[in-house]
């Protein structure tokens, strides 16, 4: 069904081609019988008023026979009977009555009118009356619904493994509504284009990107925390690489290097000291735990951290530091340990 605006037609004109040619063929036996007579003004013709056309001095080509309605070339062309028809020419208005088997050119010639070369007839229904519009320029609107494909949406997921890609959304195909303007002048079509779309059905298919690291890029910094209502969630950073944790802690952090007093280069667990082992109360925190360490302001991202030493009690991580400066400069800061799943 095609909708149209209040000033126009309510059905889009399509060009049925074998539509056109069976018409053409019918016209053309039945002015055989009158030399006189040819085929060239066009009805623009809407809801369910069949199409026709009449006769005048040319004949035209086929371009010039406009179809809508049904698919069906063997349309009625004659009006419902006992039909109130007002008549729209310029700023001339006319009124008739429609009568049985009778076509809009034979109402036409009862009531005196002659369509000139170029004229075309819109026929609208209006309620229980017909309207008939003649001129030789017509724009109007009509809305058709099309079948669309679905569109494809590229995005990243915090979710998914750094550069694998997924469909985490199936695309479907669908229907638009698209509102076309065409445009008709000295009874010629001059352009048809769309104006708007709505309504559109489909779904779109969605591609999604993985970002989910279990390493950090040094100096990286977090950009912002997704947390689920377990405790768990994500860490969204800066370079845009994602973290997953387990649950977080509220700790006291100071620092440590090697060097002070009672400071090998050697952990508790073996291993060689270097930036990004930390001490902890392993009745705390256990031994070989990963965390992702920053201070509650977010200014000091030590970054992310394995508890390989102790030396500390309670709820406190000792940061290894390269230097003693940078212990001095980092001193004993409130901060957040998100414990990462490696």
């Amino acid at each position: 069904m095609i909708e149209q605006n209040k000033h126009s037609p309510r059905r889009w004109l399509r060009r049925w081609w074998q539509a056109v040619f069976t018409l053409l063929l019918s016209a053309v036996l039945i002015f055989e019988t009158d030399p006189q007579a040819s085929v060239n003004a066009l009805y623009l013709l809407s809801d369910s008023i069949s199409y026709v056309v009449a006769a005048a001095p040319e004949r035209v080509s086929e371009d010039r026979i406009l179809l809508t309605g049904e698919d069906n070339a063997a349309a009625d062309i004659a009006l419902e009977p006992d039909k109130k028809v007002t008549i729209l020419r310029g700023d001339s208005v006319q009124y008739a009555t429609s009568r049985a088997g009778e076509s809009i050119s034979d109402l036409l010639q009862r009531e005196g009118i002659s369509l000139a070369p170029l004229e075309m007839v819109r026929a609208e229904k209006k309620g229980d009356g017909i309207e008939l519009e003649i001129a030789s320029d017509f724009t109007y609107y009509e809305t058709t619904k099309e079948t669309t494909s679905y569109t494809t949406i590229y995005n990243t997921d915090y979710t998914i493994p750094k550069g694998e890609t997924r469909v985490t959304r199936a695309g479907q195909d669908g229907t638009i509504d698209v509102t076309y303007e065409v445009v008709y002048a000295d009874g010629a079509f001059v352009s048809r284009q769309a104006v708007a779309e709505a309504n559109n059905t489909s779904v779109a298919e969605v591609v999604s990107t993985g970002t989910l690291v279990t390493e950090w890029q040094e100096g990286d910094t977090i950009a912002k925390v997704i947390e689920n209502d377990d405790g768990s969630g994500y860490l969204i950073l800066k370079s845009g690489d994602s973290m997953h944790f387990t649950h977080k802690k509220n700790i006291r952090c100071t620092a440590y290097t090697t060097g002070e007093p009672g400071v090998g280069t050697i952990t508790y667990t073996g291993t060689r000291v270097h930036v990004g082992v930390v001490a902890v109360d392993k009745n705390v925190i256990p031994l070989g735990s990963w965390m992702f360490i920053t201070t509650n302001e977010g200014d000091i991202t030590y970054g992310l951290s394995h508890a390989e030493d102790t030396g500390v009690h309670g709820n406190t991580v000792d940061l290894y530091m390269n230097s003693l400066w940078e212990c001095n400069e980092f001193g004993v800061r409130s901060s957040i340990a998100y414990f990462i799943d490696k």
